[in-house]
C-alpha cells in the first residue's frame, strides 16, 4: 500500500492514466463496519480496473469542531497498517483544520477529490457525512453527481445484534475492556501497536526481559497481566500478514506467544499496586510485554501486541523471588 502523508504528496505522485476510486473517514479501530465498506470499495476498484484510496486524518475531527476528542482507539500508524492489510491500495492523510473544516462538500470533492487525486467514484458508509456542517451525505451528493462528476455509492451498515458496528460502540467496549465484545465489533482480536523504548532493564535482571512500549494517546487496558500474541514489524509498521494469515499466527514468522504487564510494578519499585479497576494512568503506569523464548535486541522496533484476555489484575509480592514464581506460572498458563 502506498502511504501519502499529505494531499500535495500524493498529487506529485498519483499516477494521472490509473483510476481511482475512494472513501473518507477516520476509521479508528478498522472495525467490521469499516470492513464491509472497505471491501465495498475494492470490488468496485477491481470491477473498474481502479485503485482503491482511502482518504483519512490525522487528527479526530472532533478535536477541531470544538468538543472533546475520543480518546483513539488505535494510533495513526496503526491505523494506516489496518488499512493496509485490509487491502487497499493507497491512503492520503489530511490535516483536519479549520480550513478543511470550512469547504463545503461540493468543495471538498472538487478540490480534494477529483481535482486534487483524480478520484472518479466515491463510496459512502450508511451513515456518513462531510464538509460543512456535515451537509456531505450520500443523498445529497447523489443528486448532484452530473455537475461534480463523481460517482457516488453506498455501503451498508453491519450489525451486531440488532445495532450497527460503529466506532462508538468499539470505544465503549474499549472503555469496559470487554474483551468478547471487541472480537464482535473487531472480527479480530484487538491489538495494540507501539514502540520498544528503552526502560529499567529491571525485567531483564529477574531472567524475564521485557519491551517497553511507548504507546501515544491510544486506548490502553487497565492495569493487570495478559495473555497475548506479539508480532515483531521491525522499524517500519509496515502490514506483514493479511487477516486470513493471521487467523493462524503460531506459524508465522516474527510472532511470538507473550505476557504482557501494564502497570507500576510494585514488587520491583517499592511503590503501591494500582487499585482494582483502576484505569490506565500514562503518568505512572507503564506497558511493557515478554516474549516467551524470544532472544534479540528489540530497541527501536514496533511491535503489535494482540491482547488476548486478561490473566489477572497487579499484585504487590512479599520479595522478587516470589514475583519470580509467579511470572514462572503465568508462562506456563499462558502456553496452555
Amino acid at each position: 500500500m502506498e502511504r501519502y502523508e499529505s494531499l500535495e504528496s500524493a498529487r506529485q505522485d498519483f499516477s494521472t492514466d490509473s483510476k481511482k476510486v475512494a472513501t473518507i473517514g477516520f476509521f479508528d479501530g478498522v472495525h467490521r463496519g469499516h470492513h464491509v465498506l472497505l471491501e465495498d470499495l475494492k470490488k468496485w476498484a477491481e470491477q473498474a480496473g481502479a485503485e482503491s484510496v482511502v482518504v483519512t486524518f490525522r487528527e479526530h475531527p472532533q478535536a477541531v469542531l470544538g468538543s472533546h476528542p475520543p480518546v483513539p482507539v488505535v494510533s495513526l500508524d496503526h491505523r494506516l497498517l489496518l488499512l493496509e492489510r485490509a487491502g487497499i491500495s493507497a491512503t492520503v492523510v489530511l490535516n483536519f483544520d479549520e480550513e478543511l473544516r470550512a469547504l463545503s462538500p461540493e468543495d471538498f470533492v472538487r478540490d480534494i477529490l477529483v481535482d486534487g487525486l483524480g478520484v472518479e467514484g466515491l463510496q459512502m458508509g450508511f451513515d456518513s457525512a462531510f464538509g460543512s456542517r456535515r451537509k456531505g451525505t450520500f443523498e445529497y451528493l447523489q443528486g448532484r453527481q452530473d455537475e461534480l462528476g463523481l460517482e457516488v455509492r453506498r455501503s451498508r451498515a453491519e450489525l451486531a445484534g440488532e445495532v450497527a458496528v460503529s466506532s462508538t460502540r468499539v470505544r465503549g467496549a474499549v472503555a469496559n475492556w470487554d474483551f468478547s465484545e471487541l472480537d464482535i465489533l473487531l472480527g479480530h482480536p484487538f491489538s495494540m501497536l507501539g514502540k520498544v523504548v528503552q526502560g529499567d532493564g529491571r525485567g531483564r535482571k529477574i531472567g524475564f526481559p521485557t519491551a517497553n512500549l511507548s504507546l501515544p494517546g491510544v486506548s490502553v487496558p487497565s492495569p493487570g497481566v495478559y495473555f497475548c500474541d506479539v508480532l515483531c514489524l521491525g522499524s517500519q509498521p509496515r502490514a506483514r500478514y493479511s487477516w486470513p494469515q493471521l487467523k493462524s499466527p503460531g506459524q508465522l514468522d516474527g510472532f511470538c506467544p507473550g505476557l504482557m504487564n501494564i502497570g507500576r510494578r510494585p514488587t520491583l519499585t517499592g511503590g503501591e499496586e494500582a487499585a482494582s479497576g483502576s484505569f490506565y494512568n500514562p503518568e505512572v503506569d507503564t506497558v511493557e510485554v515478554h516474549l516467551i523464548d524470544y532472544e534479540g535486541d528489540l530497541y527501536g522496533e514496533y511491535l503489535e501486541v494482540f491482547v488476548l484476555a486478561m490473566h489477572r489484575g497487579e499484585r504487590k509480592f512479599s520479595s522478587v523471588d516470589e514475583l519470580v514464581a509467579q511470572i514462572g506460572l503465568d508462562i506456563k498458563a499462558r502456553l496452555g
